[in-house]
């Protein structure tokens, strides 16, 4: 699934305006919003909430938020298109679907590399 939402990350950089790459500084968001709750996993085990969980859920929620309102206010501005706008967020949704698939699945089950299907 990542790969699709990456398609429509590199078709709103290609289709709308050729050689504008800012949808793709959305990739930084990526990859900052999973380093919160990977650091809370490892400092605190165990299903209790925490302070140190509940602020990792913070930050993480916080980059997720920027992320989906990077490209409109590019958009706004008159930076990118609509078209890219639009691509981005479509973009955004199933990598963070994806993401979220990953992070809730069954722990009993597990598969090689990964178990995501």
């Amino acid at each position: 699934m990542t790969c699709i939402g990456m398609t429509f990350l590199i078709l709103a950089c290609a289709v709308p305006q050729p050689k504008i790459f800012y949808p793709f500084f959305v990739l930084i968001f990526y990859v900052l919003s999973v380093i919160p709750m990977m650091l809370a996993k490892r400092l605190s085990p165990g299903s209790e909430t925490n302070p140190k969980t509940e602020f990792a859920l913070f930050l993480t929620s916080g980059m997720v938020l920027s992320s989906f309102a990077l490209p409109i206010v590019l958009a706004h501005s008159g930076v990118i298109t609509w078209l890219a706008c639009a691509l981005t967020l479509i973009s955004n949704t199933v990598n963070y679907l994806t993401m979220l698939g990953y992070v809730m699945k069954d722990s009993e089950f597990d598969a090689p590399y990964g178990g995501m299907f």
